[in-house]
This record gives C-alpha cells, structure tokens and sequence, in this order.
C-alpha cells in the first residue's frame, strides 16, 4: 500500500493545480484520474470550445473582408480539419501538463479512485491496475458531466451534450440550443457564423441570466441580428425524430422547432458515483454537490473537495484558487476563505461578455445606492 502526503482524486484543474502546488512545496502527492488529465476544461470543454469559436470568428472575418477593401473568395470551412487542429492543441496540452507533473515528482494513477475509511482510497479499473493508497490529506476533485432533460437521451449524432457537440466533424444545417447560459450562448454564436439555422431555448426570461441584464440584451440584440431564433421563458416539454432525420424539439404553449441536431445546454452536475463516501462521514446534499465549509474542508477529517464537485461557480480559475487555498492549509500558510463575489466571468460569444461582482439588481437587492454610467 503506497502513502502520500496527499491523495488528490481527479486530475482537473482543481485536482492539478493543487498536486502541482503542493509537489512545490515538498508534498509527496498522489493523483488519480480515470480519464485525461486536464479534466473538463481541457479535454470536452473551454479549450476545445475556443478552438472552433476561433475557426467561427476566422470564417465571419473573412467573410466580411470586402468591407476592409480586401477582396477574397466565398470562404468554405473545413470542419474536420478544425477538428483535427483542436485535438492536437488538446494533445499538445495534456501532454504538457503530464510532463509538469512529472517533473514535480507527481505520482499519476490511472483509474477510479473512491475514497475508503481512515483516508484510504482504492484505485482500480485503469492501466495502474488495483492499488491501494493512504493519504494523510485527501482532496476529492472528481468534477462534473453535463446535466440532460428526461426524454433526450444522448445517441451523440442527434441529441448530444457539449461533449459530442465539441467532436462534431460537420456544421450542422440546424441546430435547436436548448439552454441559454454561457455554454448554449457560446455554442449558438459560434453555430450561426459558421451558417447554421440556429433555434436558442431558454427556460429563464433571459439569456445569460447571471450576467447583468444590460448584457444580456446586448447578446440578445447580436444573436437576433444575425438570424438566430430566440425563445425565452419556455420550457421544452421533449422531442421526436423525423423519418427524413433530424428531431423536432417541442417547448412552450404547443410550439415546435425542426433540428438537425440538439444539444444540451442546461449545466453541469457533480460527479460523485462511485467516489466512495459510504464508509466516510463526508456528506452530499440533495444536488449531488459534496458539503465543504468556507475552507472546503469536508466532514470527514483532513479530507476536502474542489472544483466542480462542489457548490461553487464552474469555472478553471475557482478550481485553480480553490485547490491552492487547500495546498495552504494543508502547509500551515495563511489561506483567507474565497470571496466569490469578486470573481471574474468570461464568455465568449460574438460579441464577448465579461463580468465581475455584482449585478446592478443584485446591488439594489442588497440595498446599495446604485449609480449606472455607460
């Protein structure tokens, strides 16, 4: 049985930032992972997601190249091509990172881990084999999937999540987005300059409701004036496939959207099944999130949880600041709890979005005299 300072259970950011912080620090640190390095953000989610928004903005800057004076032929994409570009920044990242790890004396597990009685976790199904380790601190960072609606079951040709739609090999005739946060608002806006018929759904009265409202209708306004077909304060009530392919999505008071294909937009849930926990005090409440206090330390002593698997924002950089905050602790340093009123948002819709604080409703809400300059 091989023992560490610290066994950290997923190797996103949340997970790496923290081995890799503590290994520089002098830890003797174990990771686990039972996928890719880099988890989410990396491998199914903002790199990739970046690369084929940048394929989206080449092909809308080209095709507006006459207004500069510059004269060019119509522009065809490649999608595949793109693809295959994206894979190897994946690669060339995963890669990367490895060799991080590796030069910190990281040791990388490859397999499910769960965590067991007395801070012990067993690794199996991976090409480590069966191994089991002892951590004087364990940090669970096993991350998130993306959340589905009864009825759309993912067949990844038709109905995908963010996953299979980063992996498409093609550009979609039409597109119904169901979801309009910052990943449906992103996926939408790359889908419409690349020349797809895209349809937005949206349960809340707003796009990207988090973001404030002056945002949101300025989006709104973009995504309209290039086509796209927004409809907000609707929930979508299923789906059938068509004879001739392609689904036709239902939402509201009896309206229907015909689609290529649909994706699913509607957030992401914690990644706990199979992580253990029965034999461990640690406790996860009714959304799948695992309980932490303001130090995200859990019920369970010396054990603690980040990233995505706990009830913060879904973002790299929390999971990067939350994983080193624990490294802090864990080295006696001093390490203030996370203020996560101050962080920052990015989206990267056409145009882009960027926020931080509070909304200017949620100022008023908290009783602040509130002056708007714009």
């Amino acid at each position: 049985m091989a023992h560490h300072d610290l066994v950290v259970i997923g190797g996103g950011p949340a997970g790496y930032a923290a081995a890799l912080y503590g290994a520089g620090a002098g830890l003797d640190v174990g990771l686990v992972e039972r996928h890719k390095l880099g988890g989410t953000c990396l491998n199914v989610g903002c790199i990739p997601a970046k690369e084929l928004l940048e394929t989206a903005a080449v092909f809308r800057t080209i095709g507006h190249a006459e207004q500069f004076g510059i004269t060019t032929s119509a522009p065809v994409v490649d999608f595949a091509k793109s693809q295959v570009r994206k894979q190897s920044i994946i690669d060339t990242l995963v890669g990367g990172l490895g060799s991080l790890l590796k030069g910190r004396k990281v040791t990388v597990y490859d397999g499910n881990g769960s965590l067991q009685a007395d801070r012990s976790v067993q690794v199996r199904g991976g090409s480590s084999g069966d191994i089991d380790l002892t951590g004087d601190h364990v940090l669970l960072a096993t991350g998130s999937a993306p959340r589905t609606l009864p009825g759309f079951d993912i067949d990844g040709s038709i109905v995908m999540t963010s996953d299979e739609f980063l992996s498409l090999d093609r550009i979609p005739e039409s597109a119904a987005i169901i979801g309009g946060g910052a990943i449906g608002c992103e996926f939408a806006s790359m889908l419409i300059d690349l020349g797809s018929e895209v349809t937005l759904l949206e349960y809340l009265p707003r796009l990207i409701a988090g973001a404030d409202i002056d945002c949101s209708k300025v989006i709104e306004r973009s995504f309209k004036k290039r086509g796209m077909a927004i409809k907000t304060g609707v929930a979508v009530t299923g789906h059938e496939l068509q004879p001739e392919g392609g689904t036709r999505v239902s939402f509201g008071e009896g309206e229907t959207v015909d689609a290529e294909i649909v994706v699913m937009s509607i957030g992401r849930a914690p990644v706990t099944h199979g992580l253990g926990l029965a034999a461990t005090n640690v406790q996860v409440d009714g959304r799948g999130f695992i309980v932490v206090d303001e130090n995200l330390r859990t019920a369970e002593p010396n054990v603690f949880a980040a990233g995505d698997v706990v009830d913060t924002a879904q973002l790299a950089h929390i999971g990067f600041a939350e994983g080193m905050q624990i490294i802090k602790q864990i080295l006696g340093e001093p390490a203030s709890p996370i203020d996560y009123n101050t962080v920052p948002w990015c989206i990267y819709t056409h145009p882009e979005v960027a926020f931080a604080g509070m909304t200017e409703e949620q100022a008023k809400e908290a009783g602040f005299d509130v002056v708007v300059d714009k």
